[in-house]
């Protein structure tokens, strides 16, 4: 007897291992498939969870689950087994969903966000009310005994599907198509969160007191009675129910804030404690009779944004959440389908189901989101940029699916029809939406001149770039500089902000809403220093701090989003979108208390960025080395502790003292621009906007000409090739043009220099150190590099090799900016024309060299003279 028991507890044991070795192998392979699949997804535009759903149906009954059968290990299939382990995990996920949405980013633009998703979710309930019965009736033939209540039931959560919005997926699509900063992208978030706010309190409610029906479609006897008094209790016991467990939460959260007051993040104890006690609450209203799922996202919903608990769990859960358990959720959803058990369909019937229903659920929310979108006055692109953003599926979707299956109200047909059609309605949001998108951005693309070829009087657009408040003020006055005394000057400053990899989709909760709260405790401080509002309104402060005298330069404020690695896109679009001929970005060091110049913690990946941005800018572009250029303006320091509300005060005070004591406003600085010129097409480019800066009145423009010696010239000219020639001539026609302009009527000083190796050159620079406060120089290298005569000169600069060299600044720029340059206390400014007005004039001169040739046949050379026909004369 005593061996039985003992065999039987053997058994017993294996069974138990064996099964959890399934199950940690199945969510392995869901993991590593859902990250294949999104490696290849994502380039087509695709957000992570069509890769979790593909995976789950991987391991799913339809593919693996034919392989291995689950049931010796007393699991009915992979998607109950997973659902099954990761039932806490559910919890947490919801709860977390909940998190996320943040209602008070329904304050930006509400009124046209609420109109935007009511009429697009109105059109869509038409469609549902007219297609509900006969999408029912197409997959449920022949069913037997009709009840009408089992119809509405369907139809009810047909409409539910069809005018479901998945905010999560929403904003993982705005963000990678960077949409995250415009309206459009607002909007979207907007009314996504209003959508899916009210999908899941529909749902919500429809779990209070469900209809399970049987298998031949009767309704089962519910769990209490059916009259309308009897519902009403019913509903309002569970109301309660769920607001006793918020309230419990949401008063754990406030004493975890006060218990930390001061701190940025709690303690991980804390962390784990809020969740169990998430758990514990969810559980303990599932015992009540309601959803425990439903409840952990109403907690999640109800928990205050502000102090270190919402932080933290922010910053702490958002990578597991969605790199660990959302794959694994919507792995178990995919794992649970069985393509199987369509079999009495044949391939065109189940395919023309899949087709009507993405056709209703994209017409009902596409129509209805341009009719309202175009009402508003939006475009019609951007209207139906939203109308295939809101039809993005996903979350309350996958739950009213999940609530029919639980109830019987709909097949498994059914339900794999309404997954794949979501999967489409998904797939094909984010590549239509970023067609859409790059089909506008052509539409409106520009040809920008070089500053070369821009006279004086026209126009300069010029976009300025800073990572924080601490660049404003060179980049600004920099720009202010460049409008000269009379020529029109469009300044654009695109404030660029890096979006961390932890929370790249927690983007509502950085958009807070500061100025209440930073003028309050440290905590207050605190907390509006952890958002990205707080970042923002301190490069506004800077920039009203500039501008604070009538004569500065109007100036008109973007802000991007984004990873330093997809940045560069940013600042493209930037350029068109200001339609800008110079760009002008900081150098990735900064200079530090004791004048030496430094590279931040986060240096190499701004190098990178500006490299980026040279390679594949469509304009012009500057690099600024930044060492205190002196300012236009009183500079405003901006500090924590300083709102910007007190700083507005403070400047509106400043300047009725000004005025009362009949002081000037501002203070002409008198500045020294040095512009060196030794071949090429960027240092040509460098001398115009030194010209440009010459019309200024505070500015003293000074031309240096690096040439080789006479025989030293020589030497390199019959080296060069004849392209270098052609080169030398229009440097030559260049210059002379500038000397005629600005250096005969004195507006610009001009001297000539000559210099055979690096080392001369670098001596004459030394003797300019003191005499300037910022240096213009091109980049040099490459495709506008100057060829042999420049390489002349700077060969062997300083011992420097061209490896050692920062590739972004070329020979001349890294000399300046170094450290080793002692004394240099000046700025340094380093311009690239841009490639393709470079590859414009290759073009140009290829052709008409083809032309040449074509035509050689009408010349004859005689007595090593060439005499020239007329081209008809052959004819």
């Amino acid at each position: 007897m005593d061996s039985g028991d003992e065999c039987a507890d053997v058994v017993h044991g294996d069974y138990f291992m064996g099964g959890m070795m399934v199950i940690n192998g199945l969510m392995a392979i869901v993991l590593l498939l859902s990250g294949l699949f999104h490696s290849f997804l994502r380039r087509l535009g695709q957000p992570s969870i069509i890769s979790h759903i593909l995976a789950g149906i991987v391991v799913g009954p339809t593919f693996l689950g034919r392989a291995v059968d689950l049931r010796r290990l007393g699991m009915q299939n992979a998607g109950s087994a997973l659902g099954d382990t990761i039932y806490y995990l559910r919890i947490i996920f919801m709860f977390f969903l909940g998190l996320e949405m943040d209602l008070r980013y329904l304050r930006h633009n509400l009124r046209r966000s609420l109109l935007l998703a009511c009429g697009g979710s109105a059109i869509s309930l038409l469609l549902a009310v007219a297609a509900g019965p006969f999408f029912y009736g197409m997959l449920h033939p022949g069913t037997g005994t009709f009840y009408p209540q089992k119809l509405y039931t369907s139809t009810a959560l047909f409409m539910l599907v069809l005018t479901s919005t998945a905010s999560p997926v929403l904003i993982r699509i705005v963000t990678e198509l960077k949409l995250t900063t415009s309206e459009t992208g607002q909007l979207a978030i907007g009314a996504a969160f209003a959508t899916d706010i009210a999908s899941l309190t529909a749902i919500s409610m429809m779990v209070v007191n469900p209809t399970t029906f049987g298998q031949d479609g009767r309704p089962l006897p519910k769990r209490s009675s059916s009259s309308c008094s009897t519902q009403l209790l019913l509903f309002l016991w569970m109301a309660f129910v769920v607001c006793v467990a918020v309230a419990v939460a949401v008063r754990a959260a406030r004493l975890i804030n006060r218990v930390k007051r001061g701190r940025q993040y709690t303690s991980k104890y804390e962390l784990l404690a809020m969740l169990m006690l998430i758990v514990v609450l969810s559980l303990a209203v599932q015992f009540m009779g309601y959803s425990a799922s439903m409840a952990a996202f109403l907690i999640g919903l109800a928990v205050p944004r502000d102090g270190p608990l919402a932080r933290t769990l922010v910053d702490r859960l958002t990578y597991p959440v969605h790199q660990l358990v959302m794959p694994l959720c919507f792995g178990a959803i995919g794992a649970r389908l069985d393509f199987g058990e369509i079999g009495r369909f044949t391939a065109t019937q189940f395919a023309f189901a899949v087709v009507f229903t993405t056709v209703v659920s994209s017409a009902g929310k596409v129509g209805g989101t341009v009719l309202v979108g175009r009402w508003l006055g939006i475009s019609a692109r951007e209207a139906l940029v939203l109308g295939f953003l809101l039809n993005v599926k996903g979350y309350s979707d996958i739950l009213a699916i999940n609530f029919a299956d639980k109830s019987n109200v709909w097949g498994d047909t059914a339900q794999v029809v309404l997954v794949v059609a979501s999967i489409i309605n998904t797939f094909m949001a984010g590549p239509a939406s970023a067609a859409i998108v790059r089909q506008q951005r052509r539409a409106f693309k520009y040809r920008s001149h070089c500053l070369q070829d821009l006279r004086v009087e026209q126009e300069l657009r010029v976009l300025v770039c800073v990572h924080g408040a601490g660049g404003v003020q060179a980049m600004l006055t920099l720009a202010e500089l460049s409008k000269g005394s009379s020529a029109p000057v469009a300044v654009y400053l695109l404030h660029l902000v890096e979006l961390q990899t932890a929370r790249k989709y927690a983007i509502t909760h950085l958009y807070k809403d500061v100025h209440s709260s930073s003028s309050g405790s440290g905590s207050k401080q605190e907390e509006a220093q952890w958002g990205y509002s707080w970042e923002m309104d301190q490069v506004t402060a800077a920039v009203h701090g500039f501008a604070t005298y009538d004569a500065a330069v109007p100036v008109r404020q973007m802000t991007a989003i984004s990873s330093l690695a997809s940045m560069d896109a940013d600042v493209r679009n930037g350029v068109e979108d200001a339609r800008a001929s110079l760009v002008i970005v900081p150098f990735h060091k900064e200079q530090r208390y004791d004048g030496r110049m430094v590279s931040r913690r986060d240096g190499d990946s701004r190098r990178q960025l500006n490299q980026r941005i040279l390679e594949r800018a469509p304009c012009t572009v500057g690099i600024l080395v930044e060492r205190r250029l002196p300012s236009m303006s009183i500079s405003i320091l901006v500090t924590p502790e300083r709102d910007l509300p007190s700083i507005l005060h403070q400047e509106e005070e400043q300047q009725q003292e000004s005025m009362e004591e009949g002081e000037e406003a501002v203070a002409v600085q008198q500045h020294q621009v040095v512009a060196v010129f030794l071949s090429g097409a960027d240092d040509r480019e460098a001398v115009a906007y030194a010209t440009r800066l010459s019309a200024h009145p505070s500015v003293s423009v000074s031309v240096s000409r690096f040439m080789l010696p006479e025989e030293e010239e020589e030497t390199s000219r019959n080296r060069s090739r004849r392209g270098m020639s052609e080169e030398e001539a229009e440097d030559e026609e260049f210059m002379a043009e500038v000397r005629a302009r600005f250096v005969s009527s004195g507006q610009v000083s001009y001297t000539e220099r000559y210099v055979s190796n690096g080392v001369e050159t670098l001596e004459s620079l030394s003797s300019m150190v003191g005499e300037c406060s910022l240096f213009v120089v091109g980049r040099g290298g490459g495709e506008g590099g100057g060829g042999a005569a420049r390489a002349a000169m700077t060969r062997g600069m300083a011992g420097l090799d061209e490896e050692e060299c920062l590739a972004e600044l070329g020979a001349v720029g890294e000399l300046l900016a170094s450290d080793d340059f002692v004394g240099c206390c000046a700025s340094v400014l380093v311009l690239q024309q841009h490639k393709l007005h470079r590859r414009m004039k290759t073009w140009k001169k290829q052709q008409s060299h083809s032309q040449s040739q074509s035509h050689s046949h009408s010349h004859s050379q005689l007595g090593g003279r060439v005499l020239s026909f007329p081209d008809d004369i052959f004819q």
